[in-house]
């Protein structure tokens, strides 16, 4: 089945910027370990009686020449710095996919992105055509789209028809490449220095910092509401918004009023887009950074909407910047604050199954309300599912359900019923007036989060002071840990014969499935001698190397980062530290005898002497 292969035909067209800062770390992973990031999606197209193999591998030629994507191999320009090469055409192959075993290779056989196209093309023993892409030219969204053109196009030729143009002033996701090319570099530059800027005092963290262990409860509440759908559905004609728009402009309001925040960046999961009509999206997919939005000065809800507009317009004129470049401009401000992008506060509008369009806008949806259900739970969930915070709304069954997850650690089971009432309220309350004032949403929050004696808010952030505490009595050195509120700072009084520095490594090199934590600005050490110690920590020396391991890891830093001599910037690789250094480094380690650690390793906040631990001789 392997000897049918999909490949390149045709001049290269044009190299030019890759399709998204995803694609770009995806690239990282395939330039060291291999397979890339993330697995290979599959899709299944079904094809219609009486469609020829002709007509089939006409659709597929339509689909290839409409995205570049798919056209496209990604290696490195002479600097070192990722690009994709865009072929004129692509020679397709389809290879009959008859049993499990072909199956399985055809779906699971990573891509050699350097020199075959990230997609292929085959022939299930039905007749029907599969296709299977790399994670790097697109996620599930991307694919889907795929999906629905292939569809689109087999039902034409089955019909006859025509099918309809596609091409489009904005490109899809699967075509951010072209957006960002018509303004070439300058565009990703004016990106880097907006994050830049906007990110340097802007609280990406909604909820208090405090962490719970990898495995720890995340409280569930699921809110199904008629009143919301039928809301929704008259805001959307009264604010010609789209209804994601206004659920995603509600949820950021009654954060605002349950928290007690003005100022908040949260993620976008998916897509910001509109089912069932998936192809006609509002915005890109939007990852890599946080959305931001400020309710500063209590505006009515008109305006929040409004607001949230213009934050999606900024986001899409940034989306497309260098995310090897923003990591290392960017990258020490959030590594130093504890965090890392994606913030694990989302908000996934994806709306699937409630056609908005034709519900009927009339009467009043406040009567509707006492058909709402509410279920809250707590459950375990893999680190990867649980976060300090999501907020999703979906359909079931044409009535939208809105789904609150809290870490358990900060929050209980009330808060998040709480919370997804409140967002209900707001949107109801709007609908039935055509707005509603901030003051009037704060009148319908029924339980607002305060903190308990332990926090203390740090700028921006609530942190649990008793949490710190605690994880840095987990330290063997440290006897007594007291993390107390001085002013606008955290400061550490501990009892221990060691540096502040490795109080402060210890702290950012923890990682508890969720996010790292928060290390105070200052460290009072009291030694056993007597003798006091103080300082914020940053002033970590270059020690020593102890075994060859270490040694090793040290000159591959030092080397990839064009460093003379270690400091604090070649602690972390993400602290002063180029992520795209992230190969070099590999590549130098094996060199000198060693592997072992792959760019996620190097990647994580964590010193030195601890990745050095991760090191194996090669045999």
């Amino acid at each position: 089945m392997r000897e049918e292969l999909t490949g390149f035909a045709g001049e290269v067209q044009r190299s030019g910027p890759l399709h998204s800062g995803l694609c770009q770390l995806e690239w990282l992973s395939y330039q060291s370990v291999g397979d890339g990031l993330f697995p290979n999606l599959t899709w299944v197209v079904s094809v219609p009686d009486g469609v020829s193999d002709d007509a089939v591998s006409r659709a597929v030629t339509t689909v290839l020449l409409r995205h570049e994507g798919l056209r496209t191999s990604f290696d490195a320009d002479a600097a070192g710095q990722p690009r994709q090469n865009v072929y004129e055409s692509i020679h397709v192959a389809f290879p009959r996919i008859d049993d499990e075993h072909s199956r399985r290779l055809f779906t699971e056989d990573p891509f050699d992105v350097a020199c075959e196209p990230p997609i292929r093309f085959g022939r299930t023993s039905e007749g029907d055509l599969i296709f299977t892409h790399a994670h790097m030219v697109g996620d599930g969204t991307a694919g889907w789209i795929l999906y629905s053109e292939l569809t689109e196009l087999l039902a034409a030729a089955q019909e006859p028809r025509r099918a309809p143009n596609h091409d489009r002033e904005v490109p899809q996701p699967l075509d951010r490449a072209l957006y960002e090319r018509d303004k070439g570099r300058s565009r990703a530059e004016s990106a880097l220095r907006f994050w830049d800027t906007t990110l340097r005092n802007f609280p990406v963290t909604a909820l208090p910092v405090r962490r719970g262990r990898p495995g720890a409860a995340v409280v569930r509440a699921e809110l199904e509401s008629s009143a919301a759908t039928v809301a929704l559905a008259r805001l959307h004609t009264t604010y010609a918004a789209t209804p994601a728009s206004i659920f995603t402009a509600a949820v950021y309001e009654a954060l605002a009023i349950q928290f007690g925040r003005v100022r908040l960046g949260l993620n976008l999961s998916w897509s910001f887009r509109e089912l069932p009509t998936t192809r006609d999206l509002v915005a890109a997919i939007f990852r890599d950074m946080p959305l931001l939005v400020d309710l500063d000065g209590q505006p009515s809800f008109t305006e929040v909407v409004r607001r949230l507009q213009k934050a999606i317009l900024v986001a899409g004129r940034h989306m497309s910047f260098d995310v090897l470049g923003f990591y290392e401009t960017a990258g020490q401000v959030l590594a130093e604050r504890g965090t890392f992008l994606p913030a694990p506060e989302i908000v996934s509008p994806t709306l699937d199954g409630v056609d908005f369009e034709s519900l009927e806008p009339g009467g009043d949806p406040r009567a509707l309300r006492a058909d709402s259900r509410m279920v809250t739970y707590q459950t375990n969930e893999p680190a990867g599912e649980g976060c300090n915070l999501y907020v999703g709304a979906f359909g079931v069954e044409g009535r939208l359900l809105i789904e609150v997850r809290l870490d358990g650690s900060v929050m209980g089971e009330d808060d998040s019923a709480a919370l997804a009432t409140l967002i209900e309220s707001i949107l109801v309350h709007a609908a039935a007036s055509g707005d509603l004032s901030f003051t009037e949403a704060e009148g319908l929050a029924t339980r607002r989060w305060r903190p308990e004696a332990g926090e203390a808010r740090v700028g921006d952030l609530w942190v649990d002071r008793g949490f710190l505490s605690a994880r840095l009595l987990e330290h063997p050195a440290v006897q007594h840990a007291d993390v107390r509120e001085e002013g606008d700072e955290l400061t550490a009084y501990v009892t221990a014969d060691i540096e502040p520095w490795q109080l402060r490594d210890f702290l950012l090199s923890t990682d508890n499935g969720r996010t790292a934590f928060l290390s105070p600005q200052q460290f009072v050490v009291r030694r056993s001698d007597g003798s006091t110690v103080a300082g914020p920590g940053t002033d970590r020396p270059a020690l020593a190397p102890e075994g060859a391991a270490e040694h090793a890891l040290r000159d591959a830093v030092a080397g990839a980062n064009e460093l003379t001599e270690l400091r604090m910037s070649g602690t972390y690789l993400t602290v002063g530290g180029r992520l795209h250094s992230a190969p070099r480094v590999l590549s130098l380690l094996k060199d000198s005898g060693f592997d072992g650690l792959t760019v996620a390793d190097l990647r994580r906040p964590m010193s030195l002497v601890a990745l050095a631990g991760l090191l194996r001789r090669r045999s």
